[in-house]
């Protein structure tokens, strides 16, 4: 599923962290500042239960897409 845009992408990601409650969702683009990615997607959570239930769903919607994350934070709280 390499054909999958940025945007639907981003799409799955915030919709993930939308289902689970995630406060101030925002996306970041730093693709001309960095190498390592095009953006960084940043939420808050209330918990550290919820944080970890926000990184796994967002782990979970991408596979279903077909993309598996190169690095994923949030698990740490």
């Amino acid at each position: 599923m390499d054909n999958i845009s940025q945007n639907e992408k981003l799409s799955t990601i915030v919709k993930a962290l939308d289902s689970k409650r995630a406060e101030d969702i925002r996306i970041i683009e730093i693709g001309d500042l960095s190498i390592v990615a095009d953006y960084f997607v940043i939420a808050n959570g209330t918990s550290s239960t919820q944080t970890k239930a926000l990184a796994e769903e967002v782990e979970f919607k991408m596979s279903q897409i077909g993309i598996e994350p190169n690095r994923t934070e949030g698990y740490q709280g």
